[in-house]
């Protein structure tokens, strides 16, 4: 599978999830965050700069959603917040094993989300 598949199902995949994740009419906020984070994830990865251009999307998700604390768009920049570091995450799994540096620490999720995107079998 090339990277560029890889990213897009990767990418699909989870906007899918926060549709379904956020379907209540209460959850509007919190999806156009979701949905947000990806769409600038998605431009992020463009081009030969992708890992730092996540990194920068990380460090300004995390000023953005510190920022909002107690407002009333709150959930939009949480959320928001949570996708492009889930995202960076599952991308730092690959990064790692081709012995580059992660955005951030991957987590055991984010190894279990690639592994099921690359259709790895794993018990």
């Amino acid at each position: 599978m090339l990277i560029r598949d890889f990213l897009t199902l990767l990418l699909d995949d989870t906007l899918e999830d926060a549709r379904l994740r956020y379907c209540r009419p209460t959850d509007t906020m919190a999806f156009q965050g979701a949905e947000h984070a990806l769409e600038e994830c998605r431009a992020a990865m463009q081009g030969e700069a992708m890992s730092e251009n996540l990194r920068a999307l990380v460090a300004d998700a995390r000023r953005h959603a510190e920022l909002a604390t107690g407002e009333a768009d709150e959930w939009f920049w949480m959320t928001r917040e949570m996708y492009i570091e889930w995202i960076a995450q599952v991308v730092s799994v690959v990064l790692v094993s081709h012995r580059c540096n992660a955005i951030l620490p991957p987590s055991r999720a984010a190894a279990l989300e690639a592994a099921r995107l690359l259709d790895m079998n794993i018990a």
